[in-house]
């Protein structure tokens, strides 16, 4: 009798841990999906991730296989969530889906991906993928102009990744000629895979509208070349970086020749005339470029030195060396010359106690030009003295590493010395003068004639408290100012802590530039303003130097301050989407444009909570 309710308990404990597992699979599910199980090569389909059931709040760290081994990503990923209400009982699914086309022909299988669950990783489940030479479940050609087919071109129709160089210095500025080199005819798509930037910064120097044909003898054989991309690449940080493939599309006009199964009048009815056409789908891809990028030398590095590399000159100039307090004065920093002029940070200024100033105004001029950038950027410091004196602005100093000497160079500007006379104290005076003049005139009555009757007035005099108040007030106001002015100069002599601080409201400026280049339709200043937006917010509030810049060293410092990976996810997801989208040669559509703004200002929004949030 014991021997049985022990196996009637241990039969129930297990139907019991069994609903509770089935149960949460119910609530919660993390699926994998493909649209079509069988295409043929060059053909797109959709694969899709699913998260179903249970609090879509409770999830993070959504991380997608890597799709690019055996696949090209042509879009994605898009994410949709959906609600339903069935039997009273509501469920919600949230699904991210991206858009692929295969490489190469073969059964190919889609690894798992991944998230955090209430504590838990969740795997969804593997796939596998056939890519065929045909259209699937067809014996017939289906009629189209447009094959999909693998055909060998030989040396006949490809694209080259042409360097200027290959060992460069941090900062140093590379130069990518992507060219097709064809000797059959064909008709271009629009790129589909853009070469990623892990270690450089990037600047487009020529995209043509239109390609123009020009004669090229390569490896002995004459081709038909079109330039259709020249980037310039810097680098920001050290060693052996790779420059990624650059992909394209392509519809090549191939012959389709007779094949009646006679060998004889095959070969007669051989000639072009008898023989029809077709369009076969092919994609061409640049090898890889490998990048070995020297560190820069320590020896007589200067300490004032943040990682600027080229070759520049510098001016300074002072608008007004004598005015009165509370006037306006203009301090202006040029930096003309050639590099990375669109990373250049704003030189060190040390401003004397007694000059209020703010932030600097930027002006920008670049262009690419001789392989690498020329142009100039200013900043114009407006000045404010309070107090009367002979005050002395100390030099600006800007330090370089000079490409074409191999060494640091620093420029000093002379030190500015402001003369400042009092405030227009006469008209103050004056004005105090007719005040007493009105009260005198006030307390003068003309004589009564006639006394009447006499009443007593209140006097109206002010009590002892009232006194000792107003005596006190200036007192305190003084000290006060005291102690805000020493706290206002301790805040602006720290250049890191201020950049950090003001890092929020710079990129909400940026942002709403943005916005207005977007409503004139300057969508590459549109982009440009985004991506100046965040890069500038994640340099300044986390007081990374220029040379250090970089999407990995920016989730790494994240990361390093206890920032959530999900959120430093966010940014870096913001930092890619905006660097494809200014490089992209296909224009996205208002409603996509739209949604980077928003993606850029949530993901900075999100990082500046996370890390106020770590410094309480």
């Amino acid at each position: 009798m014991y021997a049985r309710a022990c196996i009637c308990l241990c039969l129930l404990v297990v139907l019991v841990a069994s609903g509770a597992h089935s149960l949460f699979a119910q609530e919660v599910q993390f699926t994998a999906g493909v649209n079509r199980s069988e295409v043929a090569l060059g053909e797109q389909f959709q694969v899709t991730f699913t998260l179903a059931g249970g609090s879509l709040k409770q999830y993070s760290d959504f991380r997608a296989p890597d799709l690019n081994k055996d696949f090209l990503t042509l879009a994605g990923p898009s994410t949709s969530q959906s609600m339903q209400i069935i039997n009273g009982r509501m469920s919600s699914s949230i699904s991210w889906t991206y858009v692929l086309q295969g490489r190469g022909v073969g059964t190919f299988t889609i690894p798992p991906a991944t998230l955090k669950y209430e504590g838990q990783t969740l795997r969804t489940n593997t796939l596998r993928m056939k890519i065929s030479r045909a259209v699937p479940g067809t014996g017939q050609p289906s009629g189209r102009s447009e094959e999909h087919r693998d055909i060998d071109l030989g040396d006949n129709l490809f694209i080259r990744a042409i360097p200027n160089k290959r060992t460069v210095f941090l900062g140093e500025p590379i130069t990518v000629t992507y060219k097709l080199y064809s000797r059959v005819a064909f008709q271009l798509d629009s790129p589909i895979k853009l070469p990623r930037m892990i270690g450089f910064w990037s600047e487009d120097v020529e995209t043509p509208r239109q390609l123009r044909p020009s004669i090229e003898v390569y490896n002995g054989k004459q081709y038909e070349t079109y330039m259709m991309r020249k980037v310039l690449y810097f680098p920001t940080q050290a060693g052996s970086l790779t420059i990624d493939p650059f992909e394209v599309a392509i519809n090549v006009r191939v012959r389709k020749r007779r094949q009646t199964g006679d060998d004889y009048f095959d070969r007669f009815f051989s000639d072009p005339f008898f023989d029809s056409y077709e369009n076969v789908k092919k994609t061409l891809m640049t090898g890889k470029i490998p990048v070995t990028v020297k560190p820069l030398p320590e020896e007589n590095k200067p300490a004032g030195f943040t990682g600027v590399v080229g070759s520049y000159e510098m001016d300074v100039s002072l608008d007004r060396d004598s005015l009165k307090a509370n006037e306006t004065a203009a301090l202006k920093v040029v930096l003309r010359g050639r590099g990375n002029i669109r990373l250049l940070d704003e030189p060190r200024v040390t401003f004397p106690t007694g000059i209020d100033h703010y932030d600097p105004t930027i002006k920008e001029d670049a262009r690419p030009a001789d392989g690498t950038m020329r142009g100039s950027k200013s900043f114009e410091y407006l000045l404010v003295p309070r107090f009367p004196g002979r005050v002395s602005i100390p030099p600006v100093e800007f330090s370089y590493f000079d490409l074409d000497r191999k060494r640091y160079v620093t420029h000093t500007s002379p030190s500015f010395t402001l003369q400042i006379a009092e405030g227009d104290v006469v008209r103050q005076a004056g004005d105090l003068e007719q005040r007493m003049i009105d009260y005198l005139a006030m307390d003068v009555r003309p004589v009564k004639n006639n006394a009447g009757s006499l009443k007593r007035e209140n006097s109206g005099v002010a009590s002892l408290q009232l006194v000792l108040l107003l005596y006190m007030l200036p007192w305190v106001a003084c000290i006060g100012a005291l102690i805000w002015k020493r706290r206002y100069d301790k805040l602006h002599s720290d250049i890191v802590g201020l950049k950090r601080r003001r890092a929020t409201r710079v990129a909400e400026r940026r942002l709403s530039r943005s916005k207005a280049f977007l409503e004139r339709g300057d969508i590459e200043a549109y982009y440009l303003e985004i991506a100046r937006a965040l890069w500038g917010y994640a340099q300044d509030s986390l007081a990374l130097p220029t040379s250090q810049v970089t999407i990995l060293s920016v989730v790494e410092r994240l990361e390093a301050r206890g920032v959530h990976h999900s959120t430093a996810t966010k940014l870096r997801d913001a930092l890619n989407s905006v660097e494809y989208a200014r490089f992209s040669p296909t224009r996205a559509s208002e409603q996509e444009m739209r949604a980077l703004y928003d993606t850029a200002k949530e993901a900075i929004i999100t990082a500046e909570q996370a890390l106020r949030e770590r410094t309480v």
